[in-house]
Parts: structure tokens; sequence; C-alpha cells
């Protein structure tokens, strides 16, 4: 089983704490915040990662063995010639290491447990995992029916609880396989055709959600795990 995980941000939300870092390996306690998404993905029964980098890709080509050592899983890294987003991030991991089955494509400034993957893997159709918040105004929120129907994503600043976008996908080895390569976003071209299409499921998973995206939630992030080490 394989997974594509997104390095390319450039995270300038976080350009204050981690000045010229790749955010993707910002320390955790001697650890790059990849080997904790790793870790989980290894344990989900992911044995392959193709890491789809972009900005600061030099870091991630430097720490590879040592990532790659902690993890155990078969890595590949993808660097891009020219910013592709997302989505085109994606298409160019698919088509230079091509997936034999399912698969999952994961941003990698996320952590959440190991059964988020293990939920994306076993759904039957195409999916997005789907976390319940009490308040979903600093992310991109859905509507589904109540089979679990992707019918709409919304851009974030939508108050109140409702369910988000988890970041993890999983697709059947077909589902993207003609779309040509090309500069385009998940959340804005990706996951929209395959809404209209009516093929999008929600999976909705209740564990642990964590998001680096800002000094405030990496904070966080850094001192839940100091005491969970404690």
């Amino acid at each position: 089983m394989q997974a594509y995980i997104l390095c390319g941000g450039q995270g300038t939300r976080l350009r204050s704490v981690t000045k010229n870092t790749q955010k993707t390996v910002v320390d955790i306690h001697g650890r790059p915040f990849l080997s904790l998404v790793l870790g989980q993905l290894r344990r989900a029964g992911i044995t392959r990662a193709t890491l789809c980098a972009g900005y600061r890709a030099d870091q991630l080509a430097e720490l590879l063995p040592e990532i790659a050592k902690n993890s155990g899983l078969d890595l590949d890294l993808i660097i891009e010639t020219a910013p592709l987003g997302t989505g085109g991030a994606v298409l160019n991991g698919l088509r230079q290491t091509p997936p034999r089955e399912r698969y999952l494509v994961v941003n990698a400034d996320t952590f959440l447990d190991a059964e988020a993957y293990r939920q994306a893997i076993a759904a039957r159709h195409d999916c997005l995992v789907a976390v319940r918040m009490t308040d979903r105004a600093r992310f991109g929120s859905l509507e589904c029916r109540d089979d679990g129907l992707v019918q709409q994503l919304q851009e974030k600043g939508v108050a109140g609880p409702g369910l988000i976008n988890g970041g993890v996908y999983g697709f059947s080895a077909t589902t993207l396989a003609e779309l040509p390569i090309r500069p385009c976003s998940m959340e804005h071209d990706i996951l929209p055709e395959l809404i209209r299409r009516g093929q999008l499921f929600a999976v909705e998973y209740s564990g642990p959600f964590r998001d680096i995206g800002t000094p405030e939630s990496l904070e966080a992030f850094k001192l839940e795990t100091a005491q969970c080490k404690s």
C-alpha cells in the first residue's frame, strides 16, 4: 500500500517561527514532524511513500536517509522543477511512481492517528477523511449527504460546529490516472471534479487531529507531545 505525501508548501504563516525551514521537517523534540506522520502511516499498513516536494526540498533530501531509516518505509522523493500546487504535485507523483492499487494522499502538516489512514484504506469509494470540530472556522468544511456523499466544499471562515476536510484521501488506482499534469489545487480543482462526478465520500474520523499550520498550533502540538513523552 502506497501513500503520496504533500510536502511542497511554503509555510508562510509559520515563517516567524521556522524562518527558512521546510515546515514538514520542523523539529518536534528531536525528530522531524514528517517522521511522526510516517510512523502513523506505517502503523496503518503503508509500506511505501512518495514525498512530493517543492519549497526547500533540499532539506528533505538531506534528511531523507534518516527519515527513511526511522520510518521503516520505502521512500521516494520527487522534487518539482516549478510550483505545481497540491493537485499538480499529486498528479506528478502518480506519473513518476504509479500506484498498483488503492493509495492514500496525505497533507504533511497535519497529525492524525493511524486509524484515520486505516479508514481511508478500507473505504469502498474514493474518499476524504472528515473530522468533526466544535468550531470549523479555521478550516475548509464539508456538506455531506446522510450516506457520506460529499456535496460541497466550503471555504474557510464558516463558523460553528461541523465536519472539516482532514487532509487525507483514499483513491482507487484509476481515479486520477487520466488527468494531465498541470498546476492545480486539490481543494479547488481535483476534489470539486470528483464531487461533480458524484464519487467522493466522507469517512468520519474521531481521533486526534493536529494541524501545525500556525505558530500557535505548532506550539500547542509541541506542548502536547512533550506531556505524552513525560
